[in-house]
């Protein structure tokens, strides 16, 4: 039986760091090259990204660059999605690599699943730079402590029924079904469509043998911005589509931190608050450093026992902020 048609769709705005290796790990793919079309939707990048894609296509018939002028990246997968010629459409992030058989095994999962709609497999996190606090953002991203039992990030044992994926593969006709993503959501329109999937009957698959590398950030100020924004937007969107879109994880964070804030705030007047703040805390910290120690022994970096635990409390801090935001934030009113 022939392999079916494969349409890879990007978004992409200034991605000139990455765009030509993440083009390099696409065309190392084992799929059938003339069963495939990649459709590299930019949002008319300023950084040489245009020139570099355009030197790649000269080179690989089957890459097509399209304009995004909005820069949103719903708006990019839609637009891809409308120009898709595939019976399957990928979806890939420019900062992350590939393994050779990424495809082949997502459209594999598709195929021995009938019953799956979207698959997708495992991320795993490396520093864009090689410093001591980019490979502790790297390793705290995929940490339980740091990012909660997401599925996506960890490997499991076998496929798993999930409430979402990273990228994701999907069967074309799920388009046709329940409509494009929401391009009033800057960020989570992936969260919100597999959610309107899965009420819609559909099923999402984790399968722990395809595996990706995404380049987390290794920047102080450029991770914060990102964690305040990842906890913004489950909250954020789920005010605007009108229905709660993340999961339990988002709701930890904050949590934690104003259980914690409450019990400080009364612990001079109140013994018992006092007494269980302070074991919350202890406890805490007891968490970050053990975890810290065992991923500096796994890494074989020392230097991840003094910066990890400063992660996990950034990213906690940063996050339960976010998510806060989201709550209180008057754009995001219901639309």
């Amino acid at each position: 039986m022939e392999a079916p048609y494969v349409s890879i769709v990007v978004p992409c705005w200034n991605e000139g760091r990455f765009v030509g290796r993440f083009l390099d790990s696409v065309k190392a793919q084992t799929y059938p090259a003339d069963r495939v079309e990649i459709l590299l939707v930019d949002g008319m990048s300023a950084d040489g990204t245009r020139a570099i894609v355009r030197e790649h296509a000269l080179r690989e018939p089957n890459l097509r660059l399209l304009d995004n002028p909005g820069h949103s990246k719903s708006a990019a997968l839609n637009l891809g999605i409308a120009h898709a010629r595939g019976d399957v459409i990928v979806r890939l992030d420019v900062h992350a690599e590939y393994a050779p058989d990424y495809l082949l095994k997502c459209v594999q999962g598709l195929l021995r699943n009938p019953e799956a709609d979207n698959v997708g497999g495992i991320r795993r996190a490396l520093p864009r730079d090689d410093t001591a606090l980019g490979r502790a953002i790297a390793v705290g991203t995929t940490a339980v402590l740091g990012a909660g039992a997401a599925r996506p990030r960890a490997a499991g044992s076998g496929p798993q029924w999930v409430d979402t994926v990273f990228g994701g593969c999907y069967r074309r006709a799920v388009f046709d079904r329940i409509g494009l993503f929401d391009e009033h959501l800057a960020r989570d329109q992936d969260r919100e469509f597999n959610q309107r999937l899965r009420a819609a009957g559909g099923k999402v698959l984790l399968l722990p043998d395809v595996t990706c590398t995404y380049y987390a950030r290794s920047d102080l100020r450029e991770f914060c911005s990102w964690t305040f924004e990842a906890g913004y937007w489950p909250f954020r969107a789920s005010r605007a589509v009108g229905r709660w879109i993340g999961s339990w994880r988002n709701v930890v964070p904050l949590g934690f931190v104003l259980s914690v804030a409450a019990g400080a705030a009364a612990a001079p007047r109140v013994r018992t608050a006092r007494r269980l703040t302070t074991a919350v805390l202890g406890g805490y910290a007891a968490a970050a450093l053990a975890t810290a120690g065992r991923l500096a022994r796994r890494q074989h970096d020392p230097a991840l026992l003094a910066v990890l635990p400063v992660i996990f409390v950034t990213t906690h801090v940063v996050y339960a902020a976010g998510s806060a935001w989201g709550l209180l934030d008057p754009a995001a009113r219901r639309r």
